[in-house]
């Protein structure tokens, strides 16, 4: 199973970001759809069931180690650079422990994230055709914000890919205490 551990944006602020990916809808990228907007935490790849398990255990005792907390949604960017946009997404600095925290516990399984930028993936870049006006809009966007929300748990997801695109399907909700 292709799988991975997630925050999902609060359904309050999916058409605030819905609005945000119409100025980047005339670039050649593939918007996400509203229904898989989230913050990754920890892309896990393809997992059998016996490393799903270790991985629940796992999530447990970091959502046990975490209380609700606010996070700001804002500062729009692009990885790996804007000059070479593969990724347009908008950033939330306070899930930083977080995802911290959940890199560290798996890192003996799936080794460490070299730079944590905690995230809502916005469009993945399909060409660079006209990557400077691309770039121009980034910019122009950094200080974008879409609102705050509370995180109150992690999501086990596995990613299911059809014709229409990728479906999330939620394995397990991991309450923070």
């Amino acid at each position: 199973m292709r799988c991975f551990l997630a925050v999902d944006l609060d359904g309050g602020l999916k058409e605030k970001v819905a609005d945000i990916q119409k100025g980047l809808a005339g670039f050649d990228v593939n918007l996400v759809s509203k229904e898989n907007l989230h913050f990754t935490l920890k892309f896990l790849g393809e997992v059998n069931e016996e490393v799903i398990e270790e991985v629940k255990s796992k999530a447990r005792k970091i959502a046990s180690s975490f209380s609700p907390f606010s996070i700001d949604i804002n500062g729009m960017g692009a990885f790996p650079s804007l000059n070479y946009a593969r990724v347009v997404w908008i950033g939330a600095k306070q899930l930083y422990a977080l995802q911290k925290a959940v890199d560290d516990t798996l890192a003996d399984i799936f080794g460490r994230e070299e730079n944590i930028v905690p995230h809502l993936t916005l469009a993945r870049v399909r060409s660079s055709g006209d990557k400077d006006a691309l770039r121009n809009f980034i910019e122009a966007s950094k200080n974008v914000g879409i609102g705050t929300m509370v995180v109150g748990e992690i999501k086990l997801k596995i990613s299911v890919v059809t014709r229409k695109g990728p479906v999330y399907e939620d394995v397990e909700i991991f309450s923070l205490e």
